[in-house]
């Protein structure tokens, strides 16, 4: 394994007093080190030389990369100083000794690389890699996927403190905390350092062949300094696990991924294949479930949705959510969830736990009624979709709705065929309402009450604070004036859906 003149330096300080004098970049590009001879004049590109001052030319020709491990200082130094990467060994030092402890630098990082292809070749995973590069870089380490979870951690911490709790997912206040610091930085290539709770984290992004963004490779270093070339050992690890992941994509891959897709081919209307009618028949067996359809409440959603598919996930043991054009599809598994007194209960303890996710997360959401037939998940979805609509548009201050409180409404909306209410007026309407207009009696809030209170005269005029008479007079009036008898049923279901429809359309206009 090639190294660079940081490495060597934060090496061989740790053993000797020793200056470092930096010219050049820092790739690894160093080869094993060797003896200066006296008669060389050329100090070449790539190669490490060790000598002892006395024995250095005065105007040697030098390219610019190359790397001098000198014992002894001197005045003539100060040319080699401009012109290479100089590692200058202060402290008297035997020159064989330092030489082998030189070789022993470059075993030490050769055998890590052996390792880690190793276990690149065999059937290690993430975890092997990350807890034989914990000797490197000493400190813990961890790898988080595209989607925010923890593939593998170092023994020494496993990112405890970013963990929620029992959870392989980053909890969201650190995960805030990351967002905010790397101001989502996930096209960065090279290694880079975030303050997280106060403490500083060397990042290096993981990418795919093709690019795409893969997840993140993190050093917590427990606010200790940053150890000269760790950040081009981090990029190296890096790009190992880039090739594992090339070499065996379930290590990334979600393995729900086959039912997500199968999914959002349900509502997407699109022909099954044969292997998706295989999946699908094997979980339509085991699920009994809602769909949520989750969306932000701002305008600029802070969080990646990938994230918050995880945390759905990791809360809801069994439920598969992914992303749906700009909000989140959910379905919910809800056999695991319990409450004391049955099924009430449960239905409670989940909405108050949706409704404080939702919240947290800044999303509302529309929730279907309950199904277990995964071939009606557009239909279920549909409901999730237009509770989310019509419930944003009638209680904007809320953030969950379920659909069974806004069918009726949903069914209004569709019955009207994008006509306006007034379309579907009876003869006479007009002409109460225009009464209304000019009356402080109002003939159409009479009618109103007199329907919801099931054509009850006592209960209307007790809640209209009239006496009964008069009421039997207006109700009398309204049904000659408009031509029709509120006790024909199918008269009065369409005075019903018009009375509803015109409070939605002066909601719209309100809006």
């Amino acid at each position: 394994m090639k190294l660079n003149a940081e490495i060597l330096y934060s090496e061989l300080s740790g053993r000797y007093l020793a200056e470092f004098f930096r010219n050049g970049d820092n790739a690894l590009t160093l080869h094993r080190p060797e003896f200066y001879m006296d008669d060389e004049k050329d100090f070449l590109d790539g190669h490490v030389y060790l000598a002892t001052v006395e024995h250095l030319p005065q105007r040697p020709r030098i390219q610019r990369n190359a790397v001098l491990v000198c014992i002894g200082d001197s005045f003539g130094l100060n040319y080699y100083k401009d012109r290479l990467s100089l590692i200058l060994i202060r402290s008297r030092a035997d020159f064989f000794k330092v030489f082998r402890v030189l070789q022993e630098i470059f075993e030490k990082y050769e055998e890590w690389e052996r390792s880690l292809y190793r276990d690149l070749i065999g059937d290690m995973d993430i975890s092997g890699m990350i807890s034989r590069s914990e000797e490197i870089f000493r400190m813990p380490i961890y790898v988080i996927d595209k989607s925010f979870r923890f593939v593998a951690a170092s023994s020494s911490d496993g990112g405890n403190s970013w963990m929620q709790e029992g959870s392989e997912t980053l909890n969201p206040e650190s995960f805030s905390t990351f967002l905010s610091a790397a101001n989502m930085m996930t096209e960065r290539k090279n290694a880079f350092t975030l303050d997280i709770h106060d403490k500083p984290v060397m990042c290096v992004n993981l990418f795919t062949r093709n690019g795409e963004y893969a997840g993140c490779l993190c050093l917590d270093m427990k606010g200790a300094a940053n150890a000269p070339g760790t950040d081009k050992l981090a990029e190296y690890l890096a790009g190992i696990i880039e090739l594992a992941f090339e070499r065996n994509p379930h290590l990334q891959s979600d393995s729900q991924a086959s039912v997500k897709g199968l999914m959002q081919t349900l509502i997407e209307e699109m022909p099954l294949s044969r292997a998706q009618r295989v999946v699908l028949r094997s979980v339509n067996e085991t699920m009994k479930c809602i769909c949520i359809y989750f969306r932000s409440t701002e305008r600029h959603q802070k969080m990646p949705l990938s994230y918050i598919c995880s945390v759905i996930e990791e809360m809801f043991a069994g439920s598969y959510a992914f992303i749906y054009d700009d909000g989140i599809i959910c379905l919910l598994n809800t056999e695991g969830i319990e409450g004391k007194d049955g099924a009430e209960s449960a239905t409670f303890n989940l909405a108050k736990k949706l409704r404080a996710f939702c919240r947290q997360m800044r999303l509302c959401a529309g929730v279907s009624g309950e199904f277990s037939d995964l071939f009606n998940t557009r239909v279920h979805f549909l409901q999730a979709q237009s509770a989310l609509e019509d419930g944003r548009l009638l209680n904007p201050d809320d953030t969950l709705f379920y659909f069974s409180s806004y069918a009726l409404t949903e069914m209004i909306i569709n019955s009207l065929g994008g006509l306006p209410a007034e379309a579907y007026f009876p003869e006479g309407l007009k002409a109460l309402l225009e009464h209304d207009r000019k009356s402080p009696v109002s003939y159409l809030e009479t009618l109103r009450v007199f329907l919801e209170e099931n054509l009850s005269y006592t209960s209307t005029a007790q809640k209209l604070f009239i006496h009964r008479s008069t009421l039997i007079d207006r109700i009398e009036r309204i049904e000659r004036e408009m031509k029709i008898d509120l006790k024909n049923s199918e008269q009065r279901l369409q005075l019903e859906m018009l009375l509803k429809a015109m409070d939605l359309e002066e909601v719209m206009r309100n809006r």
